[in-house]
Parts: structure tokens; sequence; C-alpha cells
């Protein structure tokens, strides 16, 4: 079990501006906190998850395999993507989405009819779709949350695990030239800090993203539950991509089931307001600014 110093050789758990300012770092706009494993693991933590650190630290979810054995993988996700239930000091049901990022790998964006309901910057974007490098990813959801508030819901990005193993090229299916690309992209982020003080990805290892989980269900789920029709899955998935467009956003892959449907509390029925259901969105390796 690999054992992290996050108090930084002191009694107590710092706040998160009084970590010493070489471990605090900003990219793609998102403050971290870095804390590096006495195995060469590296943890980068956002102020969400300095508040809940103990739940993200990989002894909680990573170490012994527990995402698979305490976890379930997602149904319906392309990549590696599992639930994992953890302990957290004031909520009994807290839980981690843990995701393997595909950053650098091949994509295939089909669309399944002819796109008339999209734009064309929005086909544009489709087309031209790559998954996004880990902290880009949070750079974009992070945005997105700022720009959106309370008019979408969307999953707090808590932090960035990359464990000390290493691969090859080839196992890890990476394509160099993306690799180059999103380097270049990670500088740019961190071109007003000092060259000693910037984060560098490694390709040869990999990198594991932790948002915290919404409690729902998903459109298509629901519509096969008989909780909602199928045109008002229909009708959901487009209210959300509406919804994202309007504030500049689009999900290349958008689909009902990344639409979660909330449960109103000590129910089963679907949360509303104004007579509206009320949804979240997940799923952001393919969040792009319009």
């Amino acid at each position: 079990m690999e054992q992290f110093d996050y108090r930084f050789n002191r009694v107590l758990h710092r706040p998160f501006d009084r970590v010493p300012a070489h471990d605090r770092f900003t990219v793609f706009g998102v403050d971290y906190v870095r804390v590096t494993g006495r195995q060469g693991g590296t943890l980068y933590v956002t102020r969400h998850g300095w508040s809940c650190l103990e739940s993200v630290l990989p002894k909680a979810w990573f170490d012994d395999d527990r995402f698979k054995k305490v976890g379930r993988a997602l149904a319906g996700a392309t990549g590696a993507v599992y639930r994992v239930p953890v302990e957290h000091r004031a909520n009994e049901n807290y839980a981690l989405v843990v995701k393997f990022s595909r950053a650098a790998q091949d994509i295939s964006v089909t669309l399944i009819d002819r796109g008339d309901h999209l734009t064309s910057e929005e086909r544009e974007r489709i087309e031209q779709a790559e998954f996004l490098s880990p902290f880009a990813e949070f750079g974009n959801i992070s945005k997105l949350r700022t720009a959106a508030r309370s008019a979408i819901l969307a999953k707090q990005p808590l932090a960035i695990y990359s464990p000390p193993t290493r691969y090859l090229d080839w196992q890890l299916g990476r394509k160099s030239a993306l690799c180059t690309r999103m380097d270049r992209a990670m500088e740019a982020s961190q071109q007003d800090a000092p060259e000693d003080h910037r984060i560098h990805y490694d390709w040869e290892r990999l990198y594991i993203l932790l948002y915290r989980w919404v409690d729902g269900i998903d459109a298509e789920a629901a519509a096969q539950a008989g909780q909602i029709s199928m045109d008002q899955m229909i009708d959901l998935g487009q209210e959300a991509r509406l919804a994202m467009r309007r504030f500049g956003w689009m999900v290349c892959d958008h689909k009902p089931r990344h639409v979660i449907l909330r449960n109103c509390r000590n129910s089963k029925d679907l949360l509303r307001r104004r007579h509206r259901i009320k949804w979240a969105l997940i799923d952001y390796e393919l969040l792009v600014p319009l």
C-alpha cells in the first residue's frame, strides 16, 4: 500500500492554500495540490478533492484493485469506468467515479442519423473529436460548471492519480503525434509558471480521473424501466445538448446514458422542478468548447 505524506511533515492537515507553494499548481485554470507517494505514484488533488482527501487517497479505492473488488464497472461505458463506494467522514453513501483516461488513443465517433439537429460547428467538432487529456478534461468541466452554475449539474472533479507502474507504448495504445499535441497544450496552459514549476505528462504511466458520484438513473435506463417514455428520453437528451450549447459547450458523443435523472430524497420518484425533470450531466472525455 503506497503511503502519501499529505500533511507535508506537519501534524495537522493543512488548508489547500497553506500547502507549500512548490506543491501547488494551476493547469488549464484548475488549482491542484501534488502529493507524491513513497513508491513513486503521484496524486493531483483539486480544491473539491482536498476537502475529502481521505476518500480520494489510493488506499480508499485503488490499492489491491479495490475499484474492481468493491466497486462495479458502469454498464454501457465504452472505457474503464467504475463506481466505488468509499468512506467519508460526513456522508455514509459517498462514492467515487473512477475513470481510466484514454487520452492519445484512437477514437471513432459516428453519427447514427444525418445529424440534422446539429449545427455545422457541432458536426465539425464531432468529426475532429479526440479524447481529452486528463488535466484538459478537468479544465473543461470546471469551466462548464463555472459558466452554467445551477443550470447544469455536473460531477465534481476531485483528483487525478498516476500510479508508479510504467508501460510500453504499445501496451497503452497511445499515438505519439497526439501525445505531442497534448504536451504542447499542457505547456501553453502553464506558460506563466516557471519552467521548474510545471506539471508534465508521463506517457509511460496511466492517468486515472476521480469524480464525485452523482446519484440517479440514466435516461436510457429510465426509459427501459418505464419511468419515462422513449419520447421523453429523446427530449431530455436534446434539452441537455441545447443547455450546454447555450453556455458554449458540447459533448461529441452525447447520448441518453450521459444524462442522469435525479431521484427525490427518500423516494424513487424522479426529481422535478417547475414540472420539469431535473437532470445532471456525466462523461466529459469529449467535452469541448464551441
